[in-house]
């Protein structure tokens, strides 16, 4: 299968023309993330990040035109499509911020942290999913939520990873050979599946991966 996502930015406002593949949405016609959270762009957030509106479309031309990394993101229950881009790196973690507040930190491509999405994940230990995804097998795996009191709550998953199929990606113009490895998770109250297009090199170029009940999953390509 060849993934290709195509987009068209207008004014203030990314608009999703066609999307295929694991992390496609219903209708994902909304601001930089815009019906995720209920706050307005602040009147400086130029300065924190390059302009969306600043091109008529999403092109890898102008994706190289950028200073700084982009991600391109779906919270995928929300129905929400938006650009993230980062802000801080350290070793193999890295945080990515939007425009209007929300904050993701992945660690070698794998979800560690959110802020913003009102039921997030406060951390998550990822190492052993890291060495699953260079040769699979079985693993335990800890993710830490805040609890009704607002204490962190720590649940433990089973998890299985595997190498399911190679397939050739393209992400605006650019294809990539990649192995798609799907990691299946079962904890006392919730299970879930995530899969990752792994390039040759290690890198993650695009993924589907479980926040939380409250929020579900979170796709996103490497610009």
């Amino acid at each position: 299968m060849n993934t290709t996502w195509t987009s068209v930015l207008s004014t203030a406002t990314l608009v999703v023309v066609s999307a295929c593949g694991p992390l496609n949405t219903k209708n994902a016609s909304v601001g930089v993330f815009r019906g995720v959270v209920q706050s307005a762009m602040p009147d400086d957030s130029a300065a924190a990040a390059p302009s969306v509106e600043a091109a008529q479309a999403l092109t890898r031309d102008y994706i190289e035109a950028q200073e700084t990394n982009m991600l391109r993101v779906s919270i995928i229950d929300r129905e929400a499509t938006g650009l993230i881009f980062e802000v801080g790196r350290n070793g193999d973690k890295v945080t990515w911020n939007s425009p209007d507040g929300l904050s993701f930190v992945l660690e070698a491509g794998v979800l560690v942290a959110t802020r913003g999405l009102g039921d997030d994940v406060m951390g998550s230990d990822v190492s052993s999913v890291k060495a699953a995804l260079r040769s699979g097998g079985s693993y335990l795996r800890t993710i830490d939520f805040l609890d009704g009191l607002g204490q962190i709550e720590r649940s433990v998953y089973q998890c299985r990873m595997d190498n399911v199929r190679t397939e050739a990606l393209t992400i605006f113009e650019r294809t990539y050979t990649t192995t798609v490895m799907e990691e299946l998770c079962t904890g006392e109250t919730h299970s879930f599946k995530n899969t990752y297009w792994r390039g040759g090199n290690g890198t993650i170029w695009q993924s589907r991966q479980w926040i939380s009940a409250g929020v579900g999953y979170v796709g996103y390509q490497k610009l």
